[in-house]
């Protein structure tokens, strides 16, 4: 269930190839970005740095207007209901276009049909982190220590069918173990109980994770990148230790698919744009994202992928949201 390193660090070389594409008379007002959570999350955050860069690039304010609800069918159905000109853009999440349609959970559009990809608000580091008083301190010694206690040991997540719920599942298939899972009603409240021992691991944002690890609260075991964090240098990521698993988490940024391609196209130019941007990257690191320059064709191939990894392991592992 890997997101191949090719598909994640694949340069916006189709974007670059052509010379930059103007829309004559666009945009003709503010853009408004809807974000589907609300408002100083991190995700929130970083549509807030990106729409300022933007703004910046197509010489109108660009709005960010959180629309939580419903696991992102409110600002989904928002954005739908615009006029499809440019001047109305989304958040996607990999929760609400890869792991919803994967649930099983029933959308009132097609995620894949209904909108256009235009390029990548970040990718999201996860870590995996074990109890303080767990007996291991690597990977290895944590797989070895699970395969020795089958069914024994616990995983928290944020609930049935989050990122930290999937990607533990794609772990435990790579190393060969099984532990029981435990939902809770989000990640602080998971977080809590891996921190006081109650339950042994989870995978969490790293975001979410470093004041906790570099407070000695958590034991960080991998990260989920392809390349270690720079933010967490020492700890290893999965792959380096033997687990052939790189799935970060995602947003990205869609228009409506009746969008004109020449709006389109000027839209994905100044996304990359923007991620290029050395200010960017740094307001970025500060919140644990890495910025991707990634074309309209490359963000569409990696939403694309990471939707069919998930239904192909929701599948496998018989996991399904419960409606």
């Amino acid at each position: 269930m890997t997101i191949d390193r090719r598909t994640l660090l694949g340069a916006a070389a189709a974007a670059a190839m052509g010379g930059p594409v103007r829309a004559q008379g666009y945009p003709a007002r503010p853009v408004t970005l809807l974000v589907p959570f609300a408002a100083s999350g991190g995700t929130d955050i970083a549509a807030r740095r990106l729409a300022e860069a933007l703004a910046q690039d197509l010489g109108q304010s660009v709005i960010v207007d959180n629309r939580p609800g419903a696991n992102g069918i409110v600002a989904g159905q928002a954005l739908l209901a615009a006029p499809p000109d440019g001047h109305t853009l989304l958040v996607a999440t990999a929760a609400s276009f890869a792991a919803a349609p994967a649930l099983g959970q029933k959308l009132p559009y097609d995620v894949e049909r209904d909108f256009a990809a235009l390029g990548m608000l970040g990718l999201f580091p996860l870590v995996l982190n074990a109890a303080p008083g767990l007996p291991v301190a690597s990977l290895a010694e944590f797989v070895a220590y699970a395969r020795a206690r089958p069914g024994a040991l616990n995983y928290a997540s944020a609930g049935i069918g989050g990122t930290n719920h999937l990607v533990f599942e794609m772990i435990m298939r790579a190393a060969g173990i099984r532990l029981a899972h435990v939902p809770y009603r989000g990640a602080g409240l998971a977080q809590a109980d891996v921190i006081s021992g109650h339950v042994q691991v989870m995978v969490d944002s790293l975001a979410a994770s470093l004041g906790n690890i570099e407070g000695g609260k958590l034991k960080p075991l991998g990260v989920t990148t392809a390349d270690r964090q720079p933010q967490l240098a020492h700890v290893p990521t999965l792959r380096e230790q033997g687990i052939d698993l790189v799935y970060p988490g995602w947003a990205s940024i869609v228009a409506h698919a009746a969008t004109p391609p020449a709006i389109r196209a000027r839209l994905s130019e100044a996304i990359a744009s923007a991620m290029r941007s050395d200010a960017l990257a740094l307001r970025y690191r500060e919140l644990v994202i890495q910025p991707a320059a990634w074309s309209e064709d490359e963000t569409a191939r990696f939403m694309a992928a990471d939707r069919a990894a998930l239904i192909e392991l929701c599948r496998v592992a018989g996991i399904r949201l419960e409606q």
